[in-house]
């Protein structure tokens, strides 16, 4: 089989998020739809310590009608308070414990470096100055169902910080179905209720609930349409006072810690689980100068159900106490999709 890789920019989230997506072309009307073996290659990125995404999606038909598939599946981006090289040093060795190794790479202002990991996953690093630091961008990607010719990069032992020579490969984000046959005929899937349903009604009033205990936030009502192909998960932003992972495990008394990063000149993350009697929601806080934003996400209505979600191991210590110098993860993350296509059976 060849090579998947072919030169483009790196992919940024943002604008892949923007625009609404359609399904595919007249000739094969569901071919490229997200199915559940897309929803489960995805949500094993999901709980990867490294990618840790604050936004998180599966592999489904890309923009418009011309017949690609986006193939991003998480991202994050993270502030740091060191040097571009220093960060970029943090993540790698943090990325190869999590076993993700560089395939590629490119020195500048900025630094890009390609890298696959478990499940023939691929990810984009890529760390660009930011006032006296950086800023850490990171996108994960998984093939699409009818990737048949996915093909995983050979790993190098050495990248352009440690001398090779810049020859980035990037990752193939957005392209054609990787493969010789004929797209499948399959019917289009789409979402099939403008309504809420009472399980999701009485979820989002559980939690919030719990969230007016604590005076942190509300999550505001979801509107459905089905007519909409991107849906976007309930959930609601909010910051809080926290000293430390500490007070944060304070304030969020009831709700289970999976996962922390910290150390390296990287703010402190964390991620929380709760499981309540309608369904499961999940927070990601990160900690700087005496708080925490927080970031809660509930299911998305008519999306499949993630049990892995619930069923996460508490981690009971965490490394993030004090100072601590080299990016430290521990855990594994608890993260919902925060948007998704319509998902076949």
């Amino acid at each position: 089989m060849g090579r998947a890789v072919v030169r483009r920019h790196a992919v940024v989230l943002t604008a892949l998020l923007a625009a609404p997506l359609a399904a595919c072309s007249d000739a094969t009307p569901g071919a490229l739809d997200s199915n559940a073996i897309d929803h489960a290659v995805a949500s094993a990125v999901w709980r990867d310590p490294w990618v840790a995404p604050t936004v998180a999606m599966a592999p489904g038909p890309g923009l418009g009608t011309n017949g690609l598939v986006t193939r991003v599946v998480g991202g994050r981006t993270t502030s740091y308070a060191v040097p571009v090289e220093a960060a970029a040093t943090a993540e790698l060795a943090a990325a190869a414990e999590a076993g993700w190794f560089p395939t590629s790479s490119e020195c500048g202002t900025s630094l890009s470096v390609a890298l696959a990991g478990p499940d023939d996953a691929l990810a984009t690093l890529v760390v660009t100055p930011s006032g006296d630091g950086s800023e850490v961008r990171v996108a994960a990607l998984s093939p699409h169902h009818l990737d048949d010719d996915w093909t995983v990069p050979d790993v190098v032992d050495r990248t352009c910080l440690d001398g090779a020579p810049s020859d980035l490969a990037e990752l193939p984000e957005s392209s054609e179905p990787l493969r010789t046959a004929e797209l499948p005929d399959v019917e289009s899937v789409g979402w099939e209720s403008d309504e809420l349903t009472d399980d999701d009604t009485a979820l989002r009033e559980e939690v919030n609930a719990d969230l007016a205990s604590r005076e942190i936030a509300e999550i505001p009502p979801l509107g459905l349409r089905t007519g909409e192909n991107w849906r976007r998960a309930p959930g609601t932003e909010a910051s809080v006072v926290a000293d430390g992972l500490g007070p944060l495990n304070r304030t969020l008394e009831g709700w289970t810690l999976t996962w922390t990063a910290c150390g390296g000149g990287a703010p402190t993350r964390a991620t929380y689980v709760r499981s309540f009697e309608h369904g499961p929601a999940v927070a990601y806080a990160t900690l700087v100068d005496g708080r925490a934003s927080l970031r809660f996400t509930l299911p998305i209505p008519e999306a499949p159900a993630d049990a892995s979600v619930t069923d996460l191991a508490p981690l009971t210590t965490s490394p993030c106490v004090g100072e601590v110098d080299k990016l430290t993860v521990a855990g594994t993350p608890a993260v919902l999709p925060t948007e998704l296509t319509p998902v076949a059976d």
